[in-house]
C-alpha cells in the first residue's frame, strides 16, 4: 500500500476524530548558541558568561519548561513584595490551557512504552524525536507537521515488520471479522490514552472502508491503522478537554486527565495499565488514591528518567554546557581528556539516583559522601584505583559531602589553568541558595584578572578584580565569598592546600550570606552543612520541583505549594521521593483553571 497516498485523506479524519485544530499561534523558543569555549590564555573571567553566575550568557536565566519560548522568570503576574526573586503565597488555582503537544522526551518514551519503538529504525538507536521540530507550543509549521508524518510513517513500517513490536498493535489476526473493531477500541485507549468516543471510533472504522483503503490487504489496513493513530492530534497531544464536573475555579478534570497528568508529570510518558484501570474504575478520585498511585509509579525504572532530567535541568547540564565544554591546560593538568567529561556528569547523575531512590531527602544532597568513583577518577580523588577499571561503583569519600565537593561540579565551574572562585560563588549563592542577584554592570566581564607580583593567589587576584564599586557589592558580598571556601580544591577538583604557582597557602575561610544572615565558615564541609540547613536552598529546589511538575514559571498560586512542601523538607525523615509523591496533592493538580487573559 502506498501509505503517502493515503496520509492527507487520513488527516481529514485524524482531525475530526480528534476534535480540535492544531492549536494556536506561537512562535518557537529562540536557538540556543551558546559558546563555552574557556580559553586557558585569556586574563578575562569569561567571556559568555556577564554576570558570572556560571550559566552562559545565551540561556543565562532563560527557564522554559513548557516550551513557549518564553523565559520564565520573566513574570509580570508574580507577586514579590518582599524582592527576594520568589513569588509570594496567594491562595487561589493558578490559570491554564491544557492542549499541549507531547515534548519530543515525552514523545520519544511514549512510543516507546505504547510499541516498544526505541529508534527511527530498529537498529540505530536514533531517537524517534530526531527528526522532530524543537519543543514549542502554537501552531505547526507545515515542516513540523511532515516530520511528524514522516516519523510516524518510519515508526508504523519498524512496528509492521517486526513480529515482536507488531504484537503489541495487533492481538488478532487482520484477516478475522473482528479484529480491526478490537484494535480501535484496545490499541485506540492506549494511543489516546482514554476510550474513543463513538464519533472517533467511527471515524477510525471508515478506514477500514475498501474505497478509502484503495483496497488494500488486511495487512496494509492494519498499517494504515496503525499510522492513523500516530498522527491523530489525540495522540500527538495532551488535551485536558473536560467538563464534566464545573466548579467556580474552572473544571474538575476527568480519571483519564488525571491518569495522564500524573503519568507525565512522574514518568514524562503515558499510563501504564495499572494507573488506566484505575482511571477506568474511577478510582483516582481522591488524594489518598492519587497519592497511592504516585508512590508506586515512583517505585518504578521509568521515574528515574525524570528524576535524572531535573536534576540535569538543576545543575544545568547538558549539551553545550560547562559540564560539556571545559577544557584544562595539557601540561599543568594532564590527567585531563574529553573522554573524562561524560565520566564526570555521569558520576554526578549516579549520586542524585543514589540519594533519591535510597531515601535521602534534601540535605544528603549536600552532606552524603557517597560516591562513584573509576580507575580514572579514583587518583582524582586520593582513592587507590586497584581492581578499578572504567565502570563507576560505589565509594565512601570522607571529607567530599554533597555533590558540590565532587569533580563534576569543580571541573565545571573551573578555568583552565585555574579554579574560578567567580563561576564556583555565583552559582551556588543562586542555583543553589536561590539568592536573587541584579544585573552586572556592562562590560564587567571584560574586567581583566591582574597580575602584579604581589597577588601571590588565585583569591587575592579575584577580589582586585572586583573591587570597582559597579562589581563590589555582588562579589564581595555575595559571590566571592562562596567561590573563596571551594579554593580547597582545585580546577580538576583535586584537594590543594598551596598555590600551583606561588605556593601560597590556599585560605577558605569566608563569611558568606546565607538567608540573608552573614554566616562565618571555614571548609567545604562547613558550607555545605550551612546550605543543608538553608530555607532559601530548600526552597529553590522545592520551587523547581513544582516547576518542572506543572509545567510553568513559578508564581503567586504555585508559591502556596512551594512553601508547603519546602517546610516539609525540614524533616529527615521526609524524603525526596515524598515530595515529588506529593506534588500530585496540590489542589490544581486535579483542577483545570480558565484562562481568562488577565493577570491572576
Amino acid at each position: 500500500m502506498n501509505m503517502k497516498r493515503n496520509a492527507n485523506q487520513w488527516l481529514g479524519f485524524a482531525l475530526l476524530a480528534a476534535g480540535c485544530s492544531n492549536g494556536v499561534q506561537g512562535d518557537p523558543p529562540p536557538e540556543d548558541t551558546t559558546n563555552t569555549s574557556d580559553d586557558s590564555t585569556t586574563t578575562v573571567e569569561t567571556t559568555t558568561d556577564l554576570d558570572g553566575d556560571g550559566v552562559p550568557d545565551a540561556t543565562d536565566d532563560f527557564i522554559d519548561v513548557n516550551g513557549d519560548g518564553i523565559d520564565d522568570r520573566d513574570q509580570d503576574d508574580a507577586v514579590d513584595t518582599d524582592g527576594d526573586g520568589h513569588p509570594d503565597c496567594i491562595p487561589g488555582l493558578r490559570a491554564t490551557t491544557q492542549v499541549p503537544r507531547l515534548k519530543n522526551s515525552e514523545y520519544d518514551r511514549t512510543v516507546r512504552d505504547l510499541l516498544g519503538v526505541t529508534g527511527l529504525t530498529e537498529s540505530d538507536g536514533v531517537l524517534p524525536s530526531a527528526l522532530l521540530a524543537t519543543d514549542q507550543t502554537g501552531s505547526l509549521s507545515d515542516l513540523g507537521w511532515n516530520a511528524y508524518q514522516v516519523v510516524g510513517e518510519m515508526i508504523t513500517k519498524q512496528v509492521m515488520a517486526d513480529a515482536t513490536l507488531k504484537a503489541k498493535f495487533l492481538h488478532c489476526d487482520p484477516a478475522q471479522a473482528g479484529c480491526f473493531d478490537e484494535v480501535i477500541d484496545q490499541f485506540g485507549r492506549r494511543a489516546f490514552r482514554r476510550p474513543l468516543n463513538d464519533d472517533e471510533v467511527q471515524r477510525f472504522q471508515a478506514l477500514l472502508d475498501p474505497t478509502a483503503t484503495a483496497n488494500g490487504t488486511p495487512e496494509e489496513v492494519a498499517e494504515l491503522l496503525l499510522y492513523g493513530f500516530l498522527i491523530s492530534p489525540s495522540f500527538l497531544m495532551r488535551s485536558e478537554i473536560s467538563e464534566i464536573a464545573p466548579l467556580s475555579a474552572g473544571y474538575q478534570l476527568s480519571s483519564d486527565e488525571v491518569a495522564n497528568r500524573l503519568s507525565y508529570m512522574l514518568w514524562g510518558s503515558m499510563p501504564d495499565p495499572e494507573l488506566s484501570e484505575a482511571a477506568d474504575l474511577s478510582k483516582l478520585g481522591t488524594k489518598a488514591e492519587i497519592l497511592a498511585q504516585a508512590q508506586r509509579m515512583l517505585n518504578d525504572p521509568k521515574a528515574q528518567d525524570m528524576v535524572a532530567e531535573f536534576h540535569r535541568e538543576y545543575l544545568h547540564m547538558g549539551v553545550n554546557t560547562r559540564w560539556d565544554t571545559f577544557v584544562k591546560e595539557p601540561t599543568r593538568y594532564p590527567a585531563f581528556n574529553d573522554a573524562l567529561r561524560p565520566v564526570l556528569s555521569a558520576e554526578t547523575e549516579k549520586f542524585f539516583e543514589e540519594v533519591t531512590f535510597n531515601s535521602g531527602g534534601f540535605s544528603d544532597l549536600f552532606l552524603s559522601t557517597q560516591g562513584f568513583i573509576n580507575a580514572e577518577t579514583a587518583a582524582l580523588y586520593g582513592v587507590d584505583a586497584t581492581g578499578l577499571g572504567t565502570e563507576l561503583v560505589p565509594k565512601d569519600l570522607p571529607g567530599r559531602p554533597g555533590f558540590l565537593t565532587r569533580l563534576g561540579f569543580l571541573n565545571a565551574f573551573s578555568q583552565a589553568s585555574r579554579t574560578s572562585p567567580i563561576l564556583r560563588g555565583a552559582f551556588i549563592i543562586k542555583e543553589v541558595l536561590g539568592t536573587e542577584m541584579g544585573t552586572p554592570p556592562p562590560g564587567a566581564g571584560d574586567t581583566p584578572l591582574p597580575d602584579s607580583p604581589d597577588l601571590t593567589t588565585n583569591r587575592a587576584r579575584v577580589d582586585a578584580q572586583t573591587s570597582e564599586v559597579g562589581c563590589k557589592k555582588c562579589h564581595q558580598e555575595l559571590i566571592n565569598p562562596a567561590g573563596f571556601i571551594m579554593e580547597a580544591f582545585d580546577t580538576m577538583g583535586v584537594v590543594q592546600t598551596n598555590e600551583v604557582d606561588t605556593n601560597a597557602p590556599i585560605d577558605t575561610n569566608a563569611t558568606v550570606r546565607i538567608d540573608g544572615v552573614n554566616v562565618a565558615l571555614s571548609s567545604p564541609a562547613e558550607f555545605m552543612e550551612a546550605i543543608a540547613k538553608s530555607d532559601g536552598a530548600r526552597y529553590f529546589y522545592t520551587e523547581r520541583w513544582v516547576q518542572k511538575a506543572f509545567g510553568r514559571p513559578p508564581n503567586s498560586q504555585d508559591a502556596c505549594t512551594v512553601e508547603t512542601l519546602s517546610a516539609k523538607l525540614l524533616s529527615d525523615d521526609y524524603t525526596i521521593l515524598d515530595l515529588i509523591a506529593e506534588l500530585s496533592q496540590a489542589d490544581s493538580f486535579t483542577v483545570r483553571s480558565v484562562e481568562t487573559g488577565e493577570a491572576q
